[in-house]
């Protein structure tokens, strides 16, 4: 009876370390789409490396858009978030004093070849499409070392309308927007794709190890 117990023993334990083996297989392809999904998800998202303007960034291109265009000095920057002080309203809609201006994405881990950050302190000519602006609509305003996006004060005095005006109190303010629905419904998306593949690993394991169960129950022929 002792050598029946150990021979019927034996088959038991393979069963179970194959039974493992097979669970592993089936669920590491599972795990590894989840981890794919996860990390290519940002990169989708993710606008090219590089930003194409269409023709040079002046303050008459800016002027041409038919965009509103003011000048004014950053007071708060954070992250493509901005307080914007005006000092004038060179077209469009009034303006208030102060406006909140979007200068990027603002969905976390998401980036755009469009993204600019404003330095707190240095002085902007920036076209607006609402509360939005771009690095292709941003001209830094100063006399010190020529940069790209800079014009210097002279550029910008020469190029000022006729029809610049002083902001008006209680005038648009601008909006901060929340984010792009197109991003909020590919985030959504993604750990929708990586919970259903836990759910189906998960079911994977379970119906596994009653299987495992079933056949370590059951006593070989002798």
């Amino acid at each position: 009876m002792t050598g029946g117990g150990t021979a019927a023993a034996v088959p038991r334990v393979r069963a179970g370390m194959t039974s493992r083996t097979q669970r592993c297989r089936a669920v590491a392809p599972l795990l590894l789409a989840a981890g794919a999904v996860a990390l290519a998800a940002p990169l989708l998202l993710a606008g090219p490396a590089a930003a194409s303007c269409a023709g040079p960034l002046t303050p008459a291109a800016l002027l041409d858009r038919g965009a509103d265009v003011v000048l004014g000095v950053a007071e708060e920057v954070r992250g493509h978030r901005a307080l914007l002080d005006v000092e004038e309203v060179w077209s469009g809609e009034d303006r208030a004093p102060e406006i909140r201006v979007v200068t990027g994405e603002t969905v976390r881990n998401v980036q755009s070849s469009t993204d600019v950050e404003l330095v707190e302190g240095d002085r902007y000519l920036v076209a607006l499409d609402g509360s939005r602006t771009s690095v292709c609509s941003v001209l830094v305003v100063g006399d010190g070392r020529p940069v790209a996006g800079q014009v210097s004060v002279a550029e910008v005095e020469a190029a000022r309308p006729a029809t610049a005006r002083a902001p008006v109190v209680g005038a648009d303010a601008g909006d901060v927007p929340g984010p792009p629905w197109a991003a909020v419904a590919a985030g959504v998306l993604g750990w929708a794709a990586i919970t259903a593949l836990v759910l189906l690993a998960g079911s994977r394991l379970r119906r596994s190890s009653r299987r495992s169960r079933a056949d370590g129950g059951r006593r070989p022929l002798r």
